[in-house]
Order: structure tokens, then C-alpha cells, then sequence
């Protein structure tokens, strides 16, 4: 471990020079104390409360043990809450219980790389004596492995107001793990025990890049020790140069009084001869005081050679461990201990010791590639399914091939158009997880709905050939809206508002999830056969209020997309945001309806289609923000000019069948021959010529078997017909 790291730190240095602004920004590992005063200046009263804490000056009074023997052992339980969007920030638990075997080495003086402590410090090795483990009951009592899996777009925020689903924080260590921490350039953050008191307690906890979550999977060694070092802060510690997040600006004092007045180091300026363990006098680690050794080598600076704890500071720790600030006190009782199932559980001694956790009924989840798929797409489906370790996977696809699948990641193509339902169940020896989703996957068929131009107003039933989508099946979705559209009639209306006023505290959550910055809503069309159009425009009405009083405060953004492969790549055609998206103005947290014309604004965007727009659709995307109020979308206007297919082509009323085909049958094709030869082409996806025949028959009704298409693998194709100077093209899909 000791060379890993050396080793580390030696590249680290090496790509100094190459490394981005951005890049050197999340060497501050920290935003402990800019994201409590973020929280200060939205809620006054909670910072008014932290300063005037007299628990804060307790924490810092240090209590020995007169006998000079070890203090007891405290236990604390924990529980990670994963906020993904099943990328990368979605860790496994293996890398989750790494996590709890590096905090429990480093908070019992065990970390292999305290062998390279420097001179001055090599008897100031703190034991903290705490252990941490996995919850294995959550607040309801029911089994759980101590990590949960949330799908939500506050892992791309990782704000105070990101801490969903906060458990007990009296019985509970609560870590959120997210994409992005919602301080710019910090890599974790924590609130101390007195920011959390009173009505601050849904502060209470930590908040991780993913990337910092111990050594393993998407973090690394040398990132392994900032869980320790919030939780440092989450025990009541400063920085070790104070209550900033500004190490190398002034010398500062964390009030413990064996660790010595610092500056505070960056590893910019702390790895290299210090990490090596070999400081001379004079050196640049002596800065405030020339005859002292700054510990550069402490869990809470920011040097990134991070080595031990002080014994002061372990008892600062213990300190607040038995005062009430926070409720820190309660963590570690029995009573505590019992309720969150932890007391008897072993402490992981390593990543994959499944006895630090009880074997659960698992939890099904699972996520696809994309959602949106035509008639016979091959699409990938992936199990996300936590709680437990599983034993078995049994998926079922309504009217798809296959139908049940007992693979853990499934290939499936849908063998008919419409909404599709997908179950997933997962079973170990404790017992089976089931989630059905119902509509989950929109099939689409392999032609247009419209041929060419077309108007969509929103009265007539083709509203109802619209797609929604939303992620994350909460209330801002996209609805019909009657009486609300551009001339009084129909719109669609994304539905931004929530009546938080009458909402249930308890039942709704709504302080958490009432806030939609970030997420993202669709609204799909019908689809367009535009192969033959040109000249085409594309253009809507849009309504919208916001809940900003200030232009540089609108975040919010309104995209439009196309795709002309059933939906599984988008291309962004028109993006708008800022002052000009606004068209009513201040919502005033009111349900915003449009009163008028003058609420709605007209915007439009050329199109160029080419022989691949069969079935074009465009998607309407609503980035929300935190101030984000009621969408409303109308009259989505498709125009040009529609050129007839020439009369040779449209003289042979030719059919192509069976379409979809099957692996083992061949494609025919029957026609009115006309004055010329006809000439059949077929290419794979990407152009290469699968077969060719030239039919020789003239002025005659034509059936035929085309030669080289009896063995064709399950893909879609294309047929390229040509007659003389004319050419069309027919998709056609093998099964």
C-alpha cells in the first residue's frame, strides 16, 4: 500500500504541468465550510445558531483518561446513499465496503503507510478507538446491506439539498454519493455537529464524489482518505490551519493543541520530499513557525499524503461523540446499536467480507440503453438490482424477442409498435425483488405516422401519438392541458408546480423533492416520413413563466432534438434559454397557466432529411432549475414542399414481404413491371451490398423470391430498387 501510494504521488507530480485549471481545482478536497455558509446565507437563523453554539467551545475541551488507559470503543453505524443515473457515480458495494475497511484502518491508527511518518510526528499517532459499520436494519426495521441505490438528478447537483432520504441521523451516519459535490472544484464536504442542530438537521452528513469513495472501482489510493477526513469535520475537526477552505493563504490555528500552527498544504506543494518522509530544517513545510515541521501529513489537511490523526484530535472526536450537538451522542448508545442491527456484526477487514452485512431480499432495478426503439432494434437492458448479492435473474418482455430471459444483462428486439411493460425479478436465499415498469419502452413501426409536412394543434386524437417521458416518475411530467393553448385550445403542459403549501411534511417529502434542479422532462412527437420533403421548417409555440427575479438567475433550458432512428441517438436542433424562454413572465409559485396570445412566443429551425428520415421525430427537453415553473407547448409545425415519387417508381405498386422477415425465410417481392428492367440491391446497415438481381421482365405482373436473402442474420436492411433513371428504398427487418 505505502509504495501505491508513492508511486501515485510521484505520477501526480509529473503531470503537474498537464493537469487543467479544473483539474487543479478538486485537489481542494474540501467545501466543508463554503457549503455551510452557502446554507448560512439562504437560512440565517441556522447560522446564528452554529455560532452561538457554547458546544461548539466544548468540543474543543479535552478530556483524558486519568488511568492512561485506552477509552472506550465506539461503534457508528452508517449508511451510503447512492444518487445515480446509472452512470459511473452508481458504485458497486464492493467499492462501498472498501470504503469501510480504509475509515476503520485510519480511525484505529492501522493505516501500513503510518510506517512514513516523519520524525516529528512518529509519536503522535491517534487512536480514535471508533468503528464503523454498515447498518443491517434501516428506520422501518426492515434488512438492509447499509446501501441504498437512488435514482435522481441531485447526483448531478450534491448540495445540501442533494441529502435525500435521510435516515435517522441520531442512529445513523448518513454519506451521500454523488456525481458532482455541489461546491465547485471540492471533492467532499461534511456539516459540523452544531450547523445540524434545531431545524438544521436535515444538513446532518456527508456528501462524496464518487471518485473519492475509497481505493477501488472508480476511486483510487490515492484519494482513499477523504471519507476519513469529513468525517473528521462530521466529529467536530477544523482544517488543520482552521475553520477555512483556503489552505497556503494564512497561518491558522484549528484550536487542538498538538497539532501546530500551519498554513495548510495543498498537494501541490506537500508531496515529493515530505511524502518521502525526509524534511530538513528550513524546509518549505516550517513556514509559520521556522522551528516547528507543519503536519503536512494529517487527515485533515489537504496534502494528499494523508498519514494519521493527532491524540488530540482523537479526543476532540470522542468529545463530540458525548455531547448532544448534532445528536452525536446517540450514534454509539446500545439501544442505537440494536435498533440499526449493527451490534454483533463483524468489522469488514476486507472489500469482499460479506460477513460485515446481513443477506437481504434484494431490491430489483434495471436500466436499457435507451427507450425508444424501432419494431425489431436489437436493445441492451442492464440489472442495477442492490440490497444483496443475487442468485438469479428473470426478466420478461411483453411481446418481445425473447419473451423471459434468466441472463443478468438481456438483448431484446420488440416484434410489434406501441408502449411495452418490462418485469424484472431478482432472487437470492433471503427471498425475490420484483419491479415491473408498465409503458417502459415506446416501439416504434418502421415508417412515418405523417408523410411529408404536417400541423399538430393538439385537438384532434393524433395528441394522443405523442411519447412522454420522465425519468424520474415524479410530478413534473408532460400532460394534455385543455383550455390552456395558443387561442384557448389544447397544449401539452409540463407540469412544473407543486402545491407545497397543503403538501404532507411527513408523507411528500417535498423540501427534498420539491426542487427540480437539474432534471430533465420529454415530450416526443409523432413520427415523419420526410425522404421526399424539402425545404422543411419546424416551428412551435411555447408559453412559459419562471419563479426567477433576475435574468442571470434563469437556468432553465428548452431543447429541441431530432432523430431518425427511432429514437435511440438524438441530435439537437434549437436551444432556448435565458430572458428570451420567459413569455409570462414572474410565476409567483403559482400554479402559471397562459391568459393570452401574448403569453406564447412563436421559434422555428430549418431541417435537412436526407434518405434516412423514414420515421423522424423531434423531442421537446426541459432542463428545470430550482425556480422553474409551468411549460406549455402548441401548434408544433412541420413544413415544405413534398415531392411525389416519381411515376415510374409509383407505376410498379411495388410490395415488399414478409417485413418484418424471419433468420431462414427470403424476401420477395411482387410488382407491375413497366418498360424497363428492374434492379433489387439489398444493403446492410451500414451500405455493404448483401445481394443484387436484375429481374428482366417487362410490362407484366411480377412474384418473386429474391436470390441471397434466405440466410440473412437478424438486423434491419435496405432493399434499393431501381427501374431505368428511377430509384426508391424499403427498410426491411430481419428477426
Amino acid at each position: 500500500m505505502l509504495m501505491k501510494k508513492l508511486i501515485a504521488s510521484s505520477m501526480f507530480l509529473f503531470l503537474l504541468g498537464a493537469v487543467s485549471f479544473a483539474q487543479q481545482e478538486i485537489t481542494q478536497k474540501c467545501g466543508t465550510y463554503n457549503e455551510m455558509e452557502k446554507v448560512f446565507e439562504m437560512y440565517p437563523e441556522l447560522g446564528e445558531q452554529y455560532y452561538a453554539h457554547e458546544l461548539l467551545k466544548n468540543s474543543q475541551e479535552i478530556t483524558y483518561n486519568k488511568n492512561g488507559e485506552k477509552s472506550i470503543a465506539y461503534t457508528i453505524p452508517v449508511v451510503f446513499h447512492i444518487l445515480h443515473e446509472y452512470g459511473n457515480e452508481n458504485i458497486s458495494d464492493a467499492q462501498v465496503y472498501d470504503a469501510m475497511r480504509v475509515i476503520n484502518r485510519e480511525f484505529n491508527n492501522e493505516d501500513p503507510d503510518s510506517v512514513d511518518i516523519v520524525a516529528e510526528y512518529t509519536n503522535m499517532q491517534g487512536d480514535a478507538n471508533i468503528t464503523f459499520k454498515l447498518a443491517a436494519l434501516d428506520p422501518f426495521g426492515n434488512c438492509t446491506n447499509g446501501i441504498e441505490h437512488i435514482y435522481s438528478h441531485e447526483t448531478r447537483s450534491g448540495d445540501a439539498f442533494s441529502k435525500i432520504s435521510q435516515w435517522n441521523r441520531a442512529r445513523y451516519l448518513n454519506i451521500w454519493v454523488v456525481e458532482v459535490v455541489g461546491q465547485p472544484g471540492a471533492a467532499a464536504y461534511a456539516i459540523k455537529p452544531a450547523g445540524t442542530d434545531g431545524t438544521g438537521f436535515w444538513l446532518d452528513g456527508i456528501v462524496s464524489n464518487h471518485t473519492y469513495v475509497g481505493s477501488t472501482g472508480t476511486s483510487s489510493v490515492f484519494n482513499e482518505s477523504t471519507l476519513t477526513h469529513e468525517i473528521g469535520h462530521y466529529l467536530s475537526l477544523d482544517h488543520t490551519w482552521g475553520p477555512t477552505n483556503d489552505p497556503e493563504v494564512a497561518c491558522g490555528d484549528d484550536g487542538v493543541p498538538d497539532t501546530p500552527i500551519t498554513r495548510g498544504h495543498s498537494a501541490f506543494n506537500c508531496l515529493g520530499t515530505y511524502a518521502m518522509g525526509a524534511p530538513a530544517n528550513g524546509n518549505p513545510w516550517s513556514i509559520c513557525d521556522t522551528t516547528v515541521v507543519e503536519d503536512c501529513q494529517n487527515y485533515m489537511e489537504y496534502s494528499y499524503c494523508d498519514r494519521h490523526f493527532t491524540p488530540n484530535q482523537c479526543e476532540f472526536m470522542i468529545n463530540a461523540l458525548n455531547e448532544i450537538a448534532g445528536q452525536r451522542s446517540n450514534l454509539w448508545q446500545d439501544s442505537t446499536l440494536l435498533l440499526t442491527g449493527v451490534k454483533d456484526l463483524l468489522v469488514p477487514q476486507d472489500p469482499s467480507d460479506q460477513l460485515t452485512v446481513p443477506l437481504c431480499t434484494p431490491v430489483a432495478d434495471y436500466t436499457s440503453n435507451t427507450k425508444n426503439v424501432c419494431v425489431g432494434e436489437l436493445m441492451n437492458f442492464s440489472d442495477a438490482s442492490w440490497n444483496a448479492t443475487i442468485d438469479s435473474w428473470e426478466w420478461t418482455f411483453e411481446d418481445g424477442s425473447p419473451a423471459t430471459s434468466s441472463n443478468q444483462n438481456p438483448v431484446v428486439s420488440f416484434n410489434s409498435a406501441g408502449y411495452k411493460t418490462v418485469t424484472l425479478s431478482v432472487t437470492n436465499a433471503a427471498g425475490t425483488g420484483t419491479e415491473t415498469r408498465t409503458g417502459y419502452i415506446y416501439v416504434s413501426n418502421l415508417w412515418g405516422d405523417f408523410t411529408g409536412p404536417r400541423m399538430l394543434d393538439m385537438e384532434d386524437n393524433y395528441v394522443n401519438w405523442f411519447i412522454v417521458n420522465n425519468p424520474e416518475d415524479n410530478h413534473a411530467k408532460f400532460e394534455v392541458s385543455n383550455g390552456t393553448g395558443y387561442d384557448g385550445s389544447r397544449s401539452w403542459k409540463l407540469n412544473n408546480y407543486k402545491d407545497v403549501a397543503n403538501a404532507d411534511l411527513f408523507n411528500d417529502d417535498y423540501f427534498y423533492y420539491n426542487r427540480l434542479g437539474l432534471s430533465e422532462d420529454m415530450l416526443i412527437t409523432p413520427s415523419f416520413d420526410l425522404r421526399n420533403t424539402s425545404n422543411v421548417e419546424v416551428s412551435f409555440k411555447y408559453s412559459y413563466a419562471t419563479n426567477a427575479t433576475q435574468v442571470d438567475q434563469i437556468e432553465e433550458r428548452l431543447l429541441v432534438r431530432s432523430s431518425k432512428d427511432c429514437g435511440e441517438t438524438w441530435q439537437t436542433r434549437k436551444t432556448i434559454f435565458g430572458a428570451p424562454l420567459v413569455t409570462g413572465g414572474y410565476a409567483g409559485y403559482a400554479d402559471y397557466e397562459p391568459v393570452s396570445n401574448d403569453d406564447w412566443e412563436t421559434s422555428s429551425f430549418t431541417y435537412t432529411p436526407d434518405q434516412n428520415d423514414e420515421h423522424t421525430r423531434f423531442m421537446f427537453v426541459f432542463e428545470a432549475s430550482d425556480l422553474s415553473s409551468n411549460l406549455y407547448i402548441d401548434d408544433i409545425n412541420v413544413t415544405g414542399t413534398l415531392s411525389l415519387v416519381s411515376d415510374e417508381i409509383a407505376l410498379l405498386d411495388l410490395n415488399v414481404y414478409p417485413n418484418p422477415t424471419s433468420t431462414g425465410q427470403a424476401i420477395s417481392v411482387s410488382y407491375t413491371a413497366q418498360n424497363e428492367p428492374v434492379t433489387f440491391n439489398l444493403r446492410d446497415a451500414q451500405g455493404k451490398l448483401i445481394a443484387t438481381e436484375v429481374i428482366e421482365q417487362t410490362n407484366a405482373m411480377v412474384n418473386q423470391t429474391l436470390k441471397g436473402t434466405e440466410n440473412l442474420r437478424a438486423a434491419p436492411y435496405f432493399l434499393e430498387v431501381i427501374s431505368g433513371e428511377h430509384t426508391t428504398t424499403r427498410k426491411v427487418v430481419v428477426l
